[in-house]
């Protein structure tokens, strides 16, 4: 699937919920007076701004690899699910496979599947600054870098030799001088849920 010359969107749902004690993706809660499972959550705003996703997740998650596809179809937007075969590596591998798949794209979107409070300004805002030509850009909160990230095609090769668990933080980190901010006094852009006790930051959401 190539969008030549879009901003492609990738979410990263191969993590192991090892903290969570269950898969936390399919962990079904309450929120905006909707109970679905977590990754569900996630993928509504990233709807509200892109007709096509990547999610990356690990290979043999049948279930998920299932409730993905079939909420995309319900809401007829077309997802690319792939399973990265050295997930359990670490996230650069899972970025790594999800740019392969969208490697013409004028840049990507990259967000996690375990945070569900991300606004939808926020992902058309950082959409909207690759296309006009920004080479890095990503949401700040109380001067705290949050998620997703915006990275141009400028750093495709960069991203295709990813490895280990760093993702992309080590481009963020040295070119740190080119990340066009978007200022937002929005927590959903910190808030991943790792713990079962997170959840209770949904009240804050709702």
């Amino acid at each position: 699937m190539h969008n030549t010359g879009s901003v492609a969107a990738i979410i990263l749902a191969a993590g192991k919920s090892a903290r969570f004690g269950a898969d936390k993706l399919l962990f079904e809660f309450n929120h905006a007076g909707v109970r679905q499972p977590l990754i569900l959550h996630t993928l509504l705003p990233w709807f509200a701004v892109f007709d096509e996703l990547s999610v990356v997740i690990a290979e043999n998650k049948i279930l998920l690899h299932e409730t993905i596809l079939n909420f995309a179809e319900l809401h007829h937007k077309k997802i690319s699910v792939i399973e990265c075969k050295s997930a359990e590596l670490g996230m650069g591998h899972s970025l790594k496979a999800a740019i392969e798949v969208q490697q013409e794209a004028k840049g990507w979107v990259v967000g996690l599947a375990d945070m569900p409070f991300i606004p939808v300004k926020v992902l058309k805002q950082i959409s909207q600054n690759i296309k006009l030509g920004a080479d890095i850009t990503a949401p700040y909160c109380d001067d705290k870098r949050g998620h997703p990230v915006g990275l141009s095609y400028r750093y495709k090769d960069e991203l295709m030799a990813l490895k280990g668990d760093s993702g992309a933080k080590k481009i963020l980190l040295r070119d740190a001088e080119k990340i066009q901010k978007i200022n937002i006094e929005h927590h959903g852009i910190l808030v991943d849920i790792d713990y079962v006790e997170d959840l209770a930051v949904i009240e804050k959401f709702n």
